[in-house]
């Protein structure tokens, strides 16, 4: 699992940039203005890194490719990382094991939280606290009842956070949602979605040889977890272990709720079935399921429709080849939308006139002007799409600067990532759980 990760990362990394001409929320531009950070002799945002892992390495990246910002630190726990920080960005960084030590930094605006998923609530609240502005990855939290601590620091705060689902800011999404608001699909009725991944050799994880707890910080990375001996296996790939993880669910399904939230307008769903099992990597190596099923029930909201959810991730499946992040569906009355990163197909059940939605705001190029691959398929697609991550970070850094309104905010983040949770708590209780999404509570 950990190379397909490595894979999709790389995927991603061969992306460029957006152009749109939307909400300034949803745009891609980088807006120029007078400094609003503290301490700035310009409108640039210096940036942290805490939890130098490939995602979160992949997002510091991401976010140093938008004009205007500057990388002054790096925390991880691990030696080899923070070797590998000053080797890719420069000796000049500072680098810590203790992201405290960043916090305590007045040269510091913001930070990428990208730890393993049992701290981002704690090291958010305490960024927020000490007046940065946030940008963790998803989930944000590890398990639900975290939620309203992490929006009440928000909220005190007054600072900026966004949730790492990037797609949601994809222009695909973004066009999805106007076709959605505009009726072209009716009332949606189901969404679709999965992810797959071939299995791997069974006993194969051999640990780096540098690594012991004289260069990994052990006790630090537990945490709230467990008091265990060290373990690297568990370090390296923690996202296999309940204790530090979320699973499939805050992992992948997260990203499709996201988007389809944003698409919708939706708050969660009231109801949640999680079944699945662990059924080959039986070796020792996690105890978390290989094989997840989540359905989700979804109240009608904006008169767009009540429906159902139907996510699933089997890494022990060599051949269907699914990315639900990257390729969803979308079911509605009078048609589907199957929606990717750069692109939309709409299929109805009568004829569609290409012109029919010229009069919708523009947000690209190409994919405001749709292709007919029949009478009843429209494909929208933004030829030379680059980056949904830059887009995202792109809104993370516009908001910073200007207060502008941040779609993928902490409420947004808790209430995507409490769904998302759900799904694997269930999972563990074998039964399904009833929610009410807008006071983040269980029935």
């Amino acid at each position: 699992m950990t190379e397909t990760r490595k894979d999709f990362l790389k995927k991603l990394a061969v992306c460029g940039t957006a152009v749109a001409a939307f909400p300034q929320w949803l745009s891609a531009r980088p807006v120029r203005r007078a400094s609003v950070t503290q301490g700035s002799a310009d409108d640039s945002v210096r940036i942290a890194l805490i939890g130098k892992g490939g995602m979160g390495s992949a997002d510091t990246r991401t976010a140093l490719s938008v004009p205007n910002t500057k990388l002054i630190a790096v925390c991880d726990v691990y030696d080899a990382r923070l070797a590998a920080a000053k080797k890719e960005w420069g000796e000049d960084i500072f680098t810590t094991k203790d992201y405290k030590d960043i916090l305590a930094r007045n040269d510091v605006d913001a930070v990428i939280v990208g730890t393993p998923d049992h701290w981002h609530q704690r090291i958010s609240i305490d960024a927020l606290g000490a007046g940065k502005h946030v940008y963790c990855e998803k989930p944000v939290i590890h398990k639900i009842q975290e939620g309203k601590t992490l929006l009440a620091a928000q909220q005190k705060s007054g600072k900026v956070f966004q949730t790492g689902s990037q797609g949601m800011a994809s222009i695909g999404n973004r066009k999805a949602r106007q076709l959605v608001e505009n009726g072209a699909i009716g009332r949606i009725n189901l969404v679709e979605a999965g992810f797959t991944a071939g299995p791997g050799l069974l006993n194969a994880f051999k640990a780096p040889a540098d690594a012991s707890e004289d260069t990994i910080w052990w006790r630090q990375f537990l945490g709230h977890a467990p008091v265990i001996p060290f373990n690297a296996q568990k370090f390296f790939n923690w996202r296999n272990w309940k204790d530090y993880s979320t699973g499939f669910s805050g992992d992948l399904f997260v990203h499709v709720l996201a988007s389809l939230h944003f698409i919708t307008g939706a708050d969660g769903p009231e109801r949640v079935y999680g079944t699945g099992g662990l059924n080959y990597y039986t070796d020792g190596s996690r105890n978390l399921p290989d094989l997840l099923l989540g359905y989700f029930d979804y109240p009608d909201k904006n008169g767009l429709g009540a429906f159902k959810v139907s996510l699933s991730a089997n890494i022990v499946d060599g051949v269907s080849g699914k990315w639900g992040s990257m390729n969803f569906k979308i079911i509605g009355e009078t048609g589907t939308l199957d929606v990717e990163w750069d692109k939309v197909t709409l299929k109805t059940s009568k004829d569609v006139a290409a012109d029919k939605f010229a009069s919708l705001p523009p947000l690209g190029k190409s994919i405001d002007r749709p292709v007919a691959a029949s009478a009843r398929e429209l494909v929208f697609h933004e030829l030379g799409y680059g980056s949904c991550h830059f887009d995202h970070f792109t809104n993370f850094f516009n908001s910073i600067r200007t207060g502008t309104p941040n779609p993928g905010n902490v409420t947004f983040g808790v209430q995507t990532a409490a769904a998302a949770l759900l799904c694997l708590e269930s999972y563990h209780k074998k039964a399904p759980i009833k929610w009410r999404p807008t006071e983040l509570k269980e029935v």
